[in-house]
């Protein structure tokens, strides 16, 4: 389904403490404020399965925890960028980013989902390759990159 630029509905955007997440972030923010929408920031926590011997699974219990500070962190830095800023609510999920990304529009009524720009490369996670497609299949809303951050 596409969404209009004039179209009313709530914007979804996947914060990540990068250019590229701050673009994506100022860009859906820019959006919101034009239709009078409001925003949900997300950020994810991905986690990696508890199995394996004692030694593995207490490093991936530790890997796990960062990953949650991480997220959190990232949230105060997306609080202070948009400090002020009405109609903005913000959300730390864990798992898998599609799935969770997907979870969190459809809680939050989302038309529109940003994601930060980021180039494909081969090398680059396939998980990370493919959340733009997976979302796509997963909900009714338009799915969206944020700009392309500008090098200094």
């Amino acid at each position: 389904m596409a969404v209009d630029d004039d179209e009313t509905g709530s914007v979804l955007v996947w914060f990540e403490d990068n250019r590229e997440g701050r673009a994506a972030l100022l860009h859906a923010y820019e959006i919101t404020e034009a239709r009078g929408a409001d925003l949900t920031v997300l950020t994810v926590a991905t986690h990696e399965r508890v199995i394996g011997c004692g030694r593995c699974m207490s490093g991936t219990v530790l890997w796990n925890l960062e990953m949650k500070k991480i997220a959190h962190e990232e949230l105060v830095v997306a609080r202070r960028m948009l400090d002020g800023a009405n109609r903005v609510s913000y959300e730390m999920v864990v798992g898998d980013p599609a799935e969770a990304i997907a979870e969190a529009a459809w809680r939050a009524g989302s038309l529109t989902v940003v994601l930060p720009w980021h180039r494909n490369r081969l090398l680059e996670p396939p998980n990370r390759r493919d959340v733009c497609e997976k979302l796509v299949r997963r909900g009714p809303w338009q799915v969206i990159a944020g700009p392309q951050p500008v090098r200094r």
